[in-house]
């Protein structure tokens, strides 16, 4: 998120360390027994009513503990589980940056992430780590919900000791405290802890007023206000120097008519106004007062306020973002209703539509409610409804329908199609369906000039309903009701009907209206929410790219996603799958440039998000590239791993393409560590069943059995091999599938190769090589092993692509360290005669009878092909010579 956004300012008011404001006595005694307290104790409770200086003195030892520190302070809003864990987790990252690339960051980043997973990645990290920290938690008593509390006591119990816990609250929190106390883990500071002695009390009027009070007078002021800090500043906002002290009786009165008769009354209107007004508010920034107060100056305004101590905090060192005192907050709230009542709902609705502009719906809602602005509230959900139940928001939905009018709900559609897409999020499609069926049925006799619009939306969540049930042409039908109605200016409706088309265009192979739709939600979605979205539609229109082999421009749009993903504003917006997809892809596409380091990155970054979020998809498909990147690394092994580990989800037979991928890369690990006839079984079986011609998106697998039907070279097997790859090229170019195309056309050449027409398959290579070098493919030609890179080197050496060939031929040798399909030892010519007989299957004695050699010299001869070839026996030799093509005469 872009650090001038006002969302992400805010937010770093909440997990940093508050700033000094004012004139603040330095509570050194204090700070010294938090010091030893924390340090030695898991939890310390500091629970106090207001203005006790709770905070303040937090602040002050933050400032100089020796520890790190992780800050949160609460808010109301922060009473729900997952918000409150990820506010957690962002006090912690500036700690551990690291910690957001950690399991914990992750889950916690998704959009709904299992709440065990995180408690348990949660202490993983802090076991793992064992590092101190101390996390304070102020404001802690705006935390309502109960499993929020539990969470919070089993960190406090299963974290180890290095971590602490600091809990400052108006009352003491709803935790085991007294097993706490019992096992002498908690240490605690109260109201009496806290009130100023009589040197603090002299200390903060020399500080804040500059007055010298003599003892006497500093004790009376003390005992009068006992001890209590807010009420020390209260008196001195009207008490001058050489005056004085003031009679003070009763702590309610003391607060609301101190501040209304001796505060408020003597400062200037425009201050006076200006507080009475902006106290709507529970953070203020000048951009948000101006818009509140319909004026100018507001930041200096604040700034103002600040300097004279008029129980007004500023919350960032920017001075950006500013609160009233709890205290102060609630007695100008009342004076605002007593002197003012009919300003507050205009004053309400300018917070709300100023929030909302700004993309901060959870509050414009809550003011736009306050000011009952149905027009904004409408707006709201208009706007943020999609984005809401597609990344995890669903309580926040729940909590707006909650809240408003029931009248409401029953006179705008908007809010009852609300209630149907929260349906429809949790699994409830027939109610749902009910909520539409009887919106419809309430604007059946109603007149209106935006009937037509409800109308439209009507329209297009039944269009999602029949996305959803994959029936394509009622969904079509009813987009094209909706888009024709809706307003040129929704943005939210119409991007969501391109949406679902396009993915219902995608789920049934009409790609190009697939990218059309896709184009269109970019065309006209540029909103607040559309970073989010932005993630999957350029996700899409990748994944289309690169079905069509056009690897460039699905580069590009996998960079445009991996933007939007690592968006911080994005951040607990999308699927883990989603994010780890990207990755995965990325991966894929810098393995196929050749790029094998950066590949490595990516794809670690994606399997582990593929893992973590457990969708069956990405897990097919990192593990199919990971295990493709370890074979050419050299690594078989560990390349059959992770094949294995997914082996399970490709036999459920629903994702048909990873799984042909799957299928394709066995064969080339079969015939890479020379198991020629474990994939010549395999093909045969397949071909035998014609099973690979009814399965959807097989061509990858198809390529690997001509492959080895090329490798086996008996003139059936090449023969068959030419149809195959001839019906695959035909096809590929009439559905423009680039990729496929290409490599069948390698695969023709190197059959041709083997049956000693070079003069073809050296076409058939240029015809590949021109197709392919616009788009950069290279692993594609390099991971046909040796026989092509003998046919690439006589293309370049008649300057036949000869910069590309070149480009190819080098990734040919550079695979890694463990040099993945090496040339052995190289045979000798005698070796080499006597493995063409061997591989022809000509015995000892006949091989010897026709080099006019013993049999025993022959036997001698083997035993050094087995040795060099790393085989064990005659077949596999055979096998490993076709691989290399040591076999040419």
């Amino acid at each position: 998120m872009d650090v001038t956004d006002p969302r992400a300012s805010l937010l770093t008011t909440k997990i940093h360390v508050p700033p000094a404001f004012g004139h603040e006595v330095t509570r050194a005694r204090l700070r010294d027994a938090l010091s030893h307290g924390v340090l030695t104790h898991t939890l310390t409770v500091i629970s106090a009513p207001a203005g006790y200086g709770k905070t303040t003195l937090l602040r002050q030892w933050a400032e100089v503990a020796p520890v790190p520190v992780a800050w949160y302070s609460s808010e109301a809003a922060d009473s729900e589980r997952i918000r409150f864990l990820r506010y957690l987790v962002a006090a912690w990252e500036p700690v551990r940056p690291e910690i957001v690339e950690s399991p914990l960051g992750l889950l916690l980043g998704s959009s709904e992430p299992d709440l065990d997973s995180v408690l348990t990645a949660c202490l993983d990290l802090g076991n793992a780590r064992r590092e101190p920290i101390v996390f304070v938690l102020d404001d802690y008593h705006v935390i309502h919900d109960p499993a929020i509390h539990r969470d919070v006591a089993f960190l406090i119990d299963h974290l180890p000791p290095p971590v602490h816990f600091v809990i400052a609250a108006r009352a003491e929190p709803p935790l085991p405290l007294a097993r706490y106390r019992a096992r002498q883990q908690m240490f605690e500071m109260h109201a009496a802890d806290l009130r100023f002695q009589r040197d603090e009390v002299a200390d903060f009027f020399r500080e804040a007023r500059g007055i010298h009070l003599p003892d006497v007078a500093a004790t009376a002021i003390g005992d009068q206000v006992e001890g209590w800090i807010a009420g020390l500043q209260l008196v001195s906002l009207t008490l001058s120097p050489g005056a004085e002290p003031p009679a003070i009786t009763g702590r309610h009165r003391f607060i609301a008519d101190y501040l209304r008769e001796d505060v408020l009354a003597r400062l200037p209107a425009r201050q006076r106004r200006f507080l009475l007004r902006t106290s709507i508010l529970d953070r203020l920034s000048g951009p948000l007062c101006d818009t509140v107060v319909e004026s100018t100056g507001s930041q200096a305004m604040l700034e103002e306020l600040e300097r004279a101590n008029l129980f007004i905090a500023p919350l960032d060192d920017l001075r950006e973002w500013f609160r009233y005192h709890p205290l102060f907050g609630d007695v100008l709230r009342d004076e605002l209703a007593r002197r003012a009542p009919e300003e507050i709902g205009a004053l309400h609705r300018r917070a709300g539509r100023w929030h909302l502009d700004h993309g901060m719906p959870e509050p414009a809602f809550d003011h736009a409610l306050a000011g009952q602005d149905v027009g904004t509230v409408r707006l709201i959900f208009e706007r943020h409804l999609s984005q809401e139940l597609n990344t995890g928001g669903a309580n926040v939905i729940r909590r707006w329908l909650d809240a408003l009018p029931t009248d409401w709900l029953t006179r705008y559609p908007t809010f009852g199609l609300a209630r149907a897409g929260l349906l429809f999020t949790t699994g409830a499609l027939a109610e749902g369906v009910r909520w539409v069926d009887d919106v419809e049925a309430r604007l059946a006799d109603v007149v209106g000039e935006d009937i037509p619009q409800q109308r439209a939306m009507i329209s297009a969540v039944r269009c999602f309903i029949a996305c959803a049930m994959n029936d394509l042409p009622l969904a079509e039908s009813l987009a094209d009701q909706a888009l024709r109605d809706l307003p040129s200016g929704d943005l939210s409706f119409r991007s969501d009907v391109h949406h679902a088309l396009g993915d219902t265009y995608r789920r049934n192979g009409r790609w190009e209206q697939a990218r059309a739709a896709y184009l269109e939600v970019l065309r006209i979605h540029h909103g607040p929410t559309f970073p989010v979205r932005a993630a999957n539609v350029y996700g899409a229109l990748a994944d289309l790219e690169l079905r069509q082999g056009r690897l460039r421009a699905a580069d590009a749009y996998w960079r445009r996603a991996l933007t939007a993903v690592e968006d911080r504003g994005n951040w607990g917006r999308l699927p883990l799958p989603v994010t780890g997809w990207i990755h995965l892809r990325i991966a894929e596409s810098h393995y196929e440039r050749d790029e094998l380091g950066e590949a490595r990155d990516h794809l670690d970054r994606g399997l582990a998000r593929a893992d973590l979020g457990g969708d069956a998809q990405s897990q097919l498909a990192g593990h199919v590239i990971a295990a493709r990147l370890r074979l050419t690394e050299g690594d078989a092994t560990v390349a059959m791993a992770h094949l294995e580990r997914v082996r399970l989800l490709a036999q459920q037979g629903t994702l048909p393409d990873w799984t042909s991928r799957l299928d394709r890369c066995q064969l080339d690990l079969w015939i890479q560590t020379g198991r020629l006839d474990a994939a010549q079984a395999w093909a045969g079986m397949m071909l035998e069943r014609g099973e690979l011609e009814r399965r959807p998106e097989s061509e990858p697998a198809q390529l690997g059995i001509a492959r080895v039907l090329n490798l086996r070279g008996d003139p059936a097997s090449l023969t068959r091999a030419r149809e195959l790859l001839d019906s695959l090229a035909v096809a590929a170019e009439a559905e423009g599938r680039l990729g496929i195309r290409v490599e069948a056309l390698a695969l023709l050449a190197l059959r041709e190769s083997q049956q000693g027409d070079t003069a073809r398959a050296l076409t058939l290579l240029e015809c590949a090589l021109r197709l392919a070098e616009p788009e950069g493919y290279v692993r594609l030609f390099a991971d046909l092993g040796l026989p092509l890179a003998r046919l690439l080197q006589e293309a370049r050496s008649r300057r036949i692509a000869p910069d590309y060939a070149g480009r190819i031929l080098r990734a040919c040798v550079d695979r890694g360290p463990a040099g993945a399909e090496r040339l052995p030892e190289p045979l000798s010519d005698r070796e080499r005669d006597v493995l063409r007989l061997l591989a022809a299957g000509l015995t000892n004695r006949e091989i010897a009878e026709t080099l006019f050699i013993s049999p025993e010299t022959v036997k001698k001869h083997t035993s050094a092909i087995f040795g060099k070839l790393d085989v064990g026996n005659r077949t596999e030799a055979a096998a490993r010579a076709r691989a290399l093509d040591l076999l040419d005469t």
